[in-house]
């Protein structure tokens, strides 16, 4: 029979010979793998923030409004004191009232505290920490007080936003 053409259905591993061939289980594990990394990821974002049971959420609160009303009477000596060692090297009481200033110029009287939270924490260093987030009114805005102790009550770190 001259002249009839024959076609035949090819595969698409016939039609294209170099393509590896993929295996219908590996199309099925890509979004199971991204689903469980995902998943661990948020897991771990997702761990506990309660307070360590060597502090008492109160006294902690308590303690940072009080570094918080020393700054704004301009007791700075006061917080110096109740600073850690490594924290009273690294800050004066003259550079804190120096910051105060420029926070003072830009925010006007003193008016309320907004919220205070404590959450718990870990050091670089694997110790337990208590961090606790003042947000304080004034006349020209607010002011985020972050002020991180240790677990002796000492101050390890005072942040001003």
């Amino acid at each position: 029979m001259e002249g009839n053409l024959v076609i035949t259905k090819k595969t698409k591993r016939e039609l294209n010979p170099e393509k590896p061939r993929c295996i219908v289980g590996q199309k099925r594990r890509i979004p199971l793998l991204l689903s469980i990394l995902c998943l661990v990821c948020l897991l771990a974002g997702c761990s506990s923030t309660r307070l360590a049971d060597a502090f008492e959420e109160e006294q902690v609160k308590a303690a940072a409004r009080t570094v918080v009303d020393n700054l704004i009477a301009g007791a700075y000596e006061a917080d110096i004191a109740m600073m850690s060692p490594a924290m009273q090297e690294a800050l004066s009481a003259e550079t804190l009232a120096a910051n105060m200033e420029m926070i003072n110029g830009k925010t006007g009287a003193f008016k309320e505290y907004k919220s205070v939270a404590a959450v718990g924490q870990k050091s670089a260093q694997g110790g337990d920490m208590a961090v606790v987030v003042i947000v304080a009114a004034f006349e020209k805005g607010n002011v985020t007080y972050t002020i991180s102790f240790n677990a002796d009550m000492e101050v390890e770190g005072l942040w001003m936003k």
